[in-house]
């Protein structure tokens, strides 16, 4: 058997009869599109075995309408194809290529990489998660070079029993209340935000939970100024009828243990007596004097959390600027009986401890 080695193959004269043939069909198609009807173009195609193969030699003519096949030979035949496919995109390329004496692959290469807009790189924002091999993702706080924080952090790990995550996380809540406008900074004691009470009555059915959570019971909400009332601030001159006030107190009472303990059991035609109990019960604390205001709260509920998630629940809206004063109320109460901090949530607990800190500084 004689091995013989076979010519050398010139690829690029291959290549540049590939896309002379490729323009010269093009062209053609192109010219009997233009003077045949549409049913004998139709039936061209179908002769050729075509379908919409033809749309893509229509544009490399459209695109190349101004060039002969011998100035485009020495293209490579995707190039073509790419740069009349997204004609509009590269029109300046085009319209250099009908400049140039000479149009070479490499030439064709370098406008269309000229025309190309360099991305920008976007710096990589500091992330603080990580994923562990399970694939389940966590954050992590990087090191707080800051020898105050840390003493603090401990401090309070220890005389807490809290670990760092947790206690990490309550101030991130704190923070997030405050950028939400939720909590401000009190001045003479007092706050001039409001609070926007939910109202909807499908939450009568929620109320059998024995674990219920106050802060689901209110949706904060900054309002314009020219809403805001203060219900909580009322001169402490006011004379009162003792006695009076004290029924109204045992009565309104009875009334709100009553519902709480056939809470399960309130429906709709209930929903709204229910309702107008809390807004009297809201309406009578507020018409005291700030004094008096959480020790008649406090009688009225029996320190029961229940009860107070039965006010919240179903208070009205125009009761939100009363309602927002109650941290605040919790804080002063909480200066001589810590006691009151126990048993009035977590989110109320959280910003009477938080106006508590400020009334320290």
């Amino acid at each position: 058997m004689v091995i013989t080695t076979p010519k050398q193959h010139n690829l690029t004269e291959s290549l540049g009869k590939a896309t002379q043939n490729i323009l010269h069909n093009a062209f053609y198609l192109a010219k009997q599109k233009l003077e045949l009807s549409r049913s004998e173009y139709k039936q061209l195609l179908r002769e050729w075995g075509w379908e919409k193969e033809d749309k893509k030699y229509l544009k490399v003519a459209q695109t190349f309408e101004k060039f002969s096949p011998l100035d485009l030979a020495e293209i490579e035949p995707d190039t073509l194809f790419g740069l009349s496919k997204q004609s509009k995109k590269y029109t300046s390329v085009i319209e250099q290529l009908l400049d140039m004496g000479s149009i070479t692959q490499e030439k064709v290469r370098k406008l269309i990489k000229a025309q190309r807009k360099p991305r920008t790189s976007k710096p990589e924002k500091p992330t603080i998660w990580r994923r562990n091999k399970n694939g389940k993702r966590y954050c992590q706080v990087p090191p707080i070079d800051d020898e105050t924080t840390g003493v603090a952090l401990q401090s309070m790990m220890d005389s807490e029993g809290k670990s760092a995550q947790q206690i990490i996380a309550e101030a991130v809540a704190l923070r997030q209340a405050f950028i939400e406008g939720r909590l401000v900074v009190c001045e003479n004691q007092r706050t001039n935000n409001d609070v926007e009470v939910s109202d909807d009555e499908s939450e009568y059915k929620n109320h059998n939970s024995c674990d219920l959570e106050i802060s689901g019971r209110i949706e904060e909400q900054l309002v314009s100024k020219s809403e805001r009332e203060d219900y909580a601030i009322y001169s402490d001159n006011i004379i009162l009828n003792p006695i009076q006030t004290q029924e109204t107190i045992e009565s309104l009472s009875a009334q709100l243990l009553t519902v709480v303990e056939n809470i399960v059991h309130i429906g709709k035609e209930q929903y709204k007596e229910v309702k107008e109990l809390v807004a009297s019960i809201i309406s009578f604390c507020a018409s005291l004097p700030v004094s008096e205001q959480w020790k008649a709260f406090t009688d009225i509920t029996h320190r029961k959390t229940k009860a107070l998630a039965v006010i919240i629940g179903y208070s009205e809206k125009q009761h939100k600027n009363w309602l927002f004063n109650l941290p605040q109320l919790i804080a002063n109460a909480a200066l001589t009986n810590p006691f009151e901090l126990e048993w009035v949530g977590k989110r109320l607990r959280t910003e009477a401890l938080l106006l508590i800190s400020n009334g320290r500084e």
